[in-house]
């Protein structure tokens, strides 16, 4: 699943349930680049490498004559050349894991050790976990960066004391799947997840397509009562396939590793002390972004400080928000009643994108943004939301809605985030699980279908791989390049 669907990727020999080292996808890509010519020129030949940009300008001169509506403002490594781009339509895909995320612990400029991100430790991996100096590591953080990290130092030929830090008063750690599949129709989690059969018993709010079987297992009560049987029967399996009571583990506490067990932390009666020579902050990515004003981030829908938003279309969105709240709850009654959890006050705005890509205030159709999300499976998503945005940017979205009622499908998706991803959801396109059936409403949209090739049965039951989307770019040229061509061979 770790591929685009117009080169296939040889697997890996070293691989486990069909998961396998970052390395492998960081070649994959490196050939992508390099075997993908357009007008003579590869992908590499197009990309600006060393450049960093400063700034992203909206346009609004009467007297600009070329129909640019855009000036970006970039500088080579060393910042000192800077280049003024003009340009009428503006692509951004500078997703979700630009900036790192640190946070901010008090005395941390006294620390004379190495700090690090996780965003860095691929690089700096070997030469850290080499050096017979560094005797203490500590990981602070609780997500999968955080056990990719602690696990890579742990098994470090060398002797060192590895200390994973999780703050006591937070949310605990991430949810992580067995990598085995939990019936033998598929070959691993990702392709027992991955499918429509499953992503109709979960509460998302995307696409038309099955809405009758949404329908049936989440607004009706024995609909209700067979979801909770699945989901109670995959937790049973995972805890056996597990074993965390199991006699080789007693000794390093594994059985405190079952979730929904009671928490355990250590109570001292001073602040307990860890000797440090390496600190990695696996604390996330920064959702700002930092090449547009405050003022211009906010009216493209992007996220900004509470105190930068403007107070009027603020009042208008949350209006919006509270609205659409009983509305999500009507359509998906299990999200009345959440698990216990810390509620985290938001400090910044939500991202406010139709389809979690279009500002609707730029009624001009000349700006997108591509990535601005969280999701499980990033490469169906990306061809997804790329084909999606060329035909925004191209005005060949027939029945995009108006402004306001774009304005409301987006508030409905900020209701409904933040009740079925709580914290997470406050992001407002925060949609790890719901990858098939947001990637399926955007092609929907298009009214593309050649992904759905498999018959009833297999669209409902069969993973949704990257080869699906094989002949959708084809699909695409004759819809909406050579009209009337629609059943024009391939």
């Amino acid at each position: 699943m770790a591929e685009f669907s117009d080169r296939p990727m040889t697997p890996p020999k070293e691989q486990y349930y069909g998961f396998f080292p970052g390395r492998y996808t960081t070649a994959y890509l490196e050939s992508y680049v390099d075997d993908h010519i357009y007008a003579g020129q590869t992908i590499r030949d197009r990309i600006r490498f060393n450049s960093t940009v400063k700034s992203v300008v909206k346009l609004h001169d009467s007297s600009i004559t070329d129909g640019a509506q855009w000036e970006i403002t970039c500088s080579n490594g060393n910042g000192n050349d800077n280049r003024k781009i003009r340009t009428s339509k503006l692509i951004d895909a500078t997703g979700m894991t630009s900036q790192p995320q640190i946070p901010h612990i008090e005395g941390s400029h006294l620390f004379k050790g190495k700090t690090l991100h996780h965003k860095s430790f691929g690089q700096e991996q070997a030469l850290l976990l080499d050096d017979p100096s560094i005797q203490n590591i500590c990981i602070i953080g609780g997500a999968k960066s955080a056990a990719d990290v602690a696990y890579a130092c742990a098994k470090s030929p060398l002797q060192r004391k590895i200390h994973w830090v999780i703050r006591e008063d937070g949310n605990g750690p991430s949810a992580f799947f067995a990598a085995p599949a939990m019936t033998e129709r598929y070959k691993n989690s990702n392709e027992g997840f991955y499918n429509r059969f499953l992503a109709s018993f979960l509460p998302n709010r995307f696409g038309n397509r099955w809405g009758w079987l949404k329908w049936l297992l989440q607004r009706t009560g024995i609909g209700r009562w067979y979801t909770k049987r699945l989901w109670d029967g995959f937790d049973k399996g995972l805890r056996g396939f597990h074993d965390y009571q199991r006699e080789e583990g007693k000794e390093m506490g594994f059985e405190n590793l079952e979730y929904d067990t009671p928490r355990t932390s250590l109570k001292e009666d001073k602040p307990l002390t860890i000797p440090i020579d390496v600190l990695v902050y696996c604390t996330g990515w920064s959702a700002k972004t930092t090449p547009f004003p405050p003022h211009e981030a906010y009216r493209l829908g992007l996220p900004v400080p509470l105190c930068d938003a403007n107070p009027e279309a603020q009042s208008h969105w949350q209006d919006l928000e509270k609205a659409a709240d009983p509305l999500i709850l009507s359509q998906f009654p299990i999200l009345k009643h959440p698990p216990a959890y810390r509620k985290i006050q938001p400090r910044e705005t939500p991202f406010r994108l139709y389809k979690a890509i279009a500002p609707p205030a730029d009624e001009t159709h000349s700006i997108v943004f591509l990535g601005k999300m969280v999701v499980g499976n990033n490469f169906r998503t990306a061809e997804a939301q790329a084909l999606w945005a060329v035909a925004y940017l191209d005005g060949r979205i027939h029945d995009l809605p108006v402004r306001a009622q774009m304005e409301k499908d987006i508030a409905e998706t900020v209701a409904w985030d933040r009740r079925r991803y709580l914290n997470k959801g406050e992001l407002g396109t925060w949609f790890y699980f719901d990858v098939v059936d947001y990637a399926d409403a955007l092609l929907e949209q298009l009214k593309l279908s050649s992904h759905r090739r498999k018959g009833l049965i297999g669209n409902l039951f069969e993973p949704c791989f990257a080869a699906d989307l094989t002949l959708i770019g084809n699909e695409y040229k004759r819809k909406y390049c050579f009209p009337g061509n629609e059943h024009r061979s391939s």
